[in-house]
């Protein structure tokens, strides 16, 4: 593994900022850190780059121990949240200035700060000063400036937290594909699951200073391994009573359940395909999503969340429904266990 971290602990008085953190990544993939304000993770990104001092625990990069390494030695390239780029300078001379601290010579300072304008997409802008540029062209100067160098990773704080919401969805493409064309191991800071689910090719969530899961964007959604992560990914709701739907049985060890929206068939109360696994609810309120409905049902007093297609008939706030709950995640404090609604199976008699 390229990039390892074992039992890293980290106190901050009596925060608790990392609980025996470990992990590790392999050469030239993608991660993203992803977990809720306070959970540890810029602590993570800040302690592998040497800006932070573990409390114990090893780091080790390319097979080599860094924790009495200093930040400037450690071959980490940062890229901070604020872009941090000098007001005055050019889009060249930024890009440049990490070259011109390490004394290399002109001639190839000018071959690699033009070589990585092309790789940015910004050339015929080599001349601009960073006031003069957009959001968007001050992260990918940003990110050139922290390639210059050649680091061995690169780190990412919150990369897209200072763009719109256009600007951000461009930047997730062009990072992922930029990215992959050099080749470097990369760590990016996001609370946004979105975000991570799209650009990283593993995710790391973390919440109050602990790992909660590794794996790809596919299987952390199909699969979370624990309630926190279940609830963290995907438009989760967690409800009580669930064993008074249809289809589903009450288990003493699991006193909850974590509904998606994909898992809800909603339907008119004469559109009912399947009666007798379905139960009903009431509409409580329709968001328009742009390419689907979103709606807030209340189902035996808890609001679930789920979607309709805009071209199914519209339904009214205040409206009967029919729900059909294909399946559930029960969960307790620490465990989390899929159930599927038994009833389908017997309802296929009925159509």
């Amino acid at each position: 593994m390229y990039v390892r971290l074992e039992h890293i602990q980290k106190k901050f008085g009596n925060y608790q900022a990392a609980d025996d953190v470990s992990f590790s990544i392999e050469e030239g993939r993608l991660v993203g850190l992803l977990g809720p304000s306070g959970s540890g993770k810029t602590t993570i990104l800040r302690i592998l780059a040497g800006l932070e001092l573990p409390d114990s625990g090893d780091i080790f990069i390319n097979g080599q121990c860094v924790n009495d390494i200093p930040a400037n030695r450690r071959g980490i390239g940062f890229v901070f949240q604020s872009y941090a780029l000098f007001r005055y300078m050019t889009v060249f001379e930024n890009i440049a200035f990490g070259l011109r601290v390490q004394k290399k010579d002109k001639e190839y300072i000018s071959q690699r700060v033009r070589e990585l304008i092309h790789l940015i997409g910004l050339d015929g802008l080599e001349k601009r000063r960073s006031y003069q540029l957009s959001g968007g062209q001050r992260q990918r100067v940003a990110f050139a400036r922290a390639l210059a160098p050649n680091p061995k990773v690169l780190l990412l704080d919150e990369p897209f937290a200072a763009v719109d919401a256009k600007v951000r969805k461009e930047l997730r493409s062009w990072l992922r594909e930029t990215i992959s064309k050099v080749g470097i191991t990369s760590i990016f800071v996001t609370h946004d699951q979105e975000e991570a689910i799209e650009v990283a090719d593993e995710i790391i969530i973390t919440n109050q200073g602990r790992i909660e899961q590794i794996g790809t964007p596919a299987d952390i959604y199909q699969n979370p391994a624990s309630p926190f992560a279940a609830k963290f990914i995907g438009e989760s709701v967690r409800i009580s009573h669930y064993g008074k739907l249809h289809g589903f049985r009450a288990n003493p060890e699991y006193p909850e359940a974590i509904i998606r929206p994909e898992f809800v068939k909603v339907s008119k109360v004469d559109e009912e395909i399947y009666p007798h696994v379905s139960v009903r609810g009431i509409v409580n309120d329709i968001f328009f999503r742009g390419n689907t409905y979103e709606l807030h049902l209340n189902i035996y007093g808890n609001e679930i969340v789920a979607y309709r297609s805009l071209e199914d008939q519209p339904l009214a706030v205040g409206e009967e429904v029919s729900l059909l709950v294909y399946r559930l995640y029960l969960c307790n404090e620490n465990k989390i266990s899929l159930a599927v609604n038994e009833g389908l199976a017997k309802a296929e008699f009925y159509i």
